[in-house]
């Protein structure tokens, strides 16, 4: 079976979670990610709320469009999520 550790850059592990779509809706419901969260524009270098980077559907963005990768590339190392086999 494979999960998914949810990281975070300093408080490290935070969950493990099933899949991924379970590991955003982790940090969604735990106020880890939220509109507000400032990121990284690599297109103005500068922070920038995540909403005005990503639009109005930030979470059904990073829920609904995008994979482990995807994720992991934006949040540059801020959040890591990372896919492992449990062995029963």
């Amino acid at each position: 079976m494979t999960v998914i550790l949810v990281n975070e850059d300093n408080h490290g592990l935070l969950t493990v979670a099933k899949d991924y779509k379970s590991a955003i809706k982790f940090l969604i419901d735990n106020k880890w990610i939220r509109e507000s969260t400032e990121c990284w524009d690599e297109k103005i270098e500068w922070w920038k709320p995540l909403k005005e980077i990503l639009g109005e559907d930030c979470f059904d963005i990073m829920t609904l469009e995008w994979n482990i990768n995807d994720f992991n590339d934006f949040w540059d190392e801020n959040f890591v999520l990372e896919e492992v086999e449990v062995y029963e």
